[in-house]
């Protein structure tokens, strides 16, 4: 069974997939085709079902369904496209063939376990107050915050994708922190807590999709509420600093256009900001950059940061290693002392 990341353009091949998004649309002659993206744990390819009649499409497919596809490798745009024969969702006999539902789903390539280590002694290592109520909030949450994406597919939109980045952002405010000489305790607490909102915001239930309440709050308000809450029941989180905290989680979107419910007003909320911003961009273009398999040069002009991404490394000769110095008594060095002397 093929992969995602293993499909090459002109192969027809059967593999097995889940439907992370599906929408019904209607080519310019009115007739209606399913436009799809379709992941493994390898990656994401975009497909298309021209022909929706049974013989194609056999029984009814949603998003989240896992499902076994016969597809041609098609170019579209200098980007790789399937061309979907058939599509049914998977059964019991497909197991023994090979199927499993652990393949078809994109997750972090880190490891969970030790990210959350670092995660909680990060959270540790704050003021004994700002520990507690970061703990509060991860120990609550743990089950969700390890597993769910960032994004619904921007960026890290895959399983373990939010501690990822989270995590990353919080360990580059922790240097920000330092070059900067702000609020350490601060500015590592907002990153900890700036994308908590997401756990409402988010389901990654059938594939990564929005909430009534993401849609409606969005993880911004979602995630001041939710420390909002903790702070209160721990009753000893001094209003000024919560006050300061709140202000980052609903200013790190940085700008109107973006969804931010304020822009950043204070040194904390300008780094936090950028340290996101960073982060998900760099996610963005790496996925671009392995996804992309043609022989140009350039990556197809990227929907979202509104681009081409430049494939080639700036790669420079092999420099020779500097050869040792000269040992006692060999050219350039003292005469060796003899024998037996000491100094």
């Amino acid at each position: 069974m093929a992969r995602a990341a293993e499909v090459k353009r002109g192969e027809r091949f059967d593999g097995f997939f889940r439907i992370r998004e599906i929408q019904e649309r209607q080519n310019r002659f009115g007739k209606p085709y399913l436009d799809l993206q379709l992941e493994d744990r390898t990656g994401c390819l975009p497909a298309k079902v021209w022909d929706i009649s049974d013989k194609v499409v056999e029984g009814p497919v949603e998003r989240g369904d896992f499902v076994k596809v016969r597809a041609g490798a098609e170019d579209f745009q200098g980007a790789l496209q399937l061309r979907v024969e058939r599509i049914r969702r998977v059964g019991d006999a497909d197991r023994e063939a090979g199927f499993r539902e652990e393949d078809c789903v994109q997750s972090t390539a880190y490891d969970v376990g030790l990210m959350w280590e670092e995660f909680r002694r990060i959270a540790q290592s704050c003021h004994p107050l700002v520990a507690a109520l970061l703990l509060s909030v991860l120990d609550e949450c743990a089950e969700r915050l390890r597993a769910w994406p960032a994004s619904q597919r921007i960026h890290h939109p895959y399983l373990g994708g939010l501690l990822e980045h989270t995590l990353s952002v919080t360990k580059t405010c922790i240097y920000l922190a330092s070059k900067y000489e702000v609020s350490r305790d601060l500015l590592v607490a907002g990153a900890i807590l700036h994308d908590v909102g997401k756990l409402d915001e988010l389901s990654p239930v059938a594939g990564t999709h929005y909430t009534p309440e993401g849609r409606l709050l969005g993880h911004l308000v979602l995630g001041r509420d939710i420390v909002r809450a903790h702070a209160q029941r721990l009753g000893n989180v001094p209003a000024e600093f919560l006050l300061h905290l709140e202000h980052l989680i609903l200013s790190h979107q940085g700008q109107p256009e973006w969804g931010t419910v304020k822009v950043p007003m204070t040194p904390e909320a300008l780094l936090l900001h950028y340290a996101d911003d960073l982060d998900a961009k760099l996610n963005v273009l790496r996925t671009a950059l392995e996804q992309d398999r043609s022989d140009e040069d350039f990556t197809p002009r990227h929907p979202v940061m509104h681009r081409h991404f430049f494939k080639l490394r700036p790669l420079l000769p092999p420099v020779a290693p500097p050869e040792p110095p000269a040992g006692p008594g060999g050219e350039g060095g003292p005469p060796a002392p003899p024998p037996g002397e000491r100094f």
